[in-house]
């Protein structure tokens, strides 16, 4: 049974996320836990992290929120959610109060930059759309196996609720793209699964996708018990989870597949993307052996960017 807890926000709401590619940013964390129980989650390795049966539910978010923006010297260009939580969680005193805090910010000309795992609620798709270009959604998803799904992330959305959620934030012009994050080696990242996952991102009408493959650090508890069939976690990672990364986002050390593994995984995932006519990008925080491309769009929330974009 999952419990909610209420507590009173002290300090500011608007934080500069940690990660480096991401500092330009501000970030809204309106819960701490969550109830998808990802078998990967890297919020799990923080101390304040309340457990899997517990959600802290912030319930002054709202409030200080409307006093702190008109105090701001600067108002600020993007606001991403969320670092450290889902934001659509099906808990209605939550989802009501992300819905006012998302109006509010838009309402003030701040961008929204999303990341999902859950069903996204339809009249907050018919909010975004009220705010043409201003609205990002990444809806995560790396496998078209429901069965899959289930087993790394069992309370999340299912398969078909996330095609709908980018069939729905597409029909009505509201920016939206596939974050394949994480891949979890031969797991999910076969030939099969690449050509099913983006055949089905390609009928939705999105035409942009983001991957990274799964990381391990100290602090995460990684999913060594989990098996599909022949399938084991631990048995693969010790096989190809040899690519140490000293300097992750600018600090901190993780453990990522070996190198060429993913190169030749990528390829192929770009190769298959091309084909159907998708662009795909990879996140170098975890890949700067391979690329220097970005998981997250470059050009949006900055409007000479965005206005050259246009002229090129």
């Amino acid at each position: 049974m999952m419990k909610i807890l209420e507590y009173a926000r002290k300090g500011p709401i608007l934080r500069h996320p940690l990660l480096p590619c991401l500092s330009s940013y501000h970030t809204i964390n309106l819960t701490n836990g969550c109830p998808n129980r990802c078998v990967y989650c890297y919020a799990q390795s923080y101390g304040h992290h309340p457990g899997w049966d517990k959600v802290v539910f912030y319930s002054n978010t709202l409030d200080l929120l409307k006093t702190e923006l008109p105090r701001k010297r600067q108002t600020p260009r993007v606001v991403y959610f969320s670092t450290a939580s889902e934001p659509f969680l099906p808990i209605p005193p939550i989802l009501d109060q992300m819905f006012d805090i998302m109006r509010l910010l838009l309402d003030n000309g701040i961008y929204l930059l999303i990341s999902t795992k859950c069903l996204i609620p339809d009249h907050f798709i018919k909010l975004f759309a009220r705010f043409p270009g201003k609205v990002h959604v990444q809806v995560g998803m790396t496998t078209t196996d429901d069965a899959i799904r289930a087993l790394i992330e069992p309370n999340a959305a299912t398969v078909e609720e996330r095609l709908g959620n980018l069939r729905r934030l597409v029909m009505n012009e509201v920016r939206a793209e596939l974050r394949m994050d994480p891949l979890i080696p031969e797991l999910t990242d076969s030939m099969d699964s690449f050509i099913s996952l983006l055949e089905k991102l390609a009928e939705t009408g999105a035409k942009n996708a983001v991957t990274s493959y799964l990381f391990m650090r100290y602090g995460i508890d990684a999913p060594k018990k989990l098996k599909l069939g022949e399938w084991s976690f631990y048995k693969m990672a010790k096989r190809l989870y040899t690519c140490r990364v000293t300097d992750y986002c600018g600090h901190g050390v993780i453990w990522i597949p070996d190198t060429e593994y993913r190169r030749r995984k990528y390829a192929l995932l770009k190769e298959i993307a091309q084909a159907n006519d998708i662009t795909l990008h990879l996140c170098r925080c975890k890949n700067k052996d391979l690329t220097s491309e970005c998981c997250h769009p470059q050009d949006f929330g900055n409007p000479e960017q965005s206005q050259l974009s246009l002229l090129e």
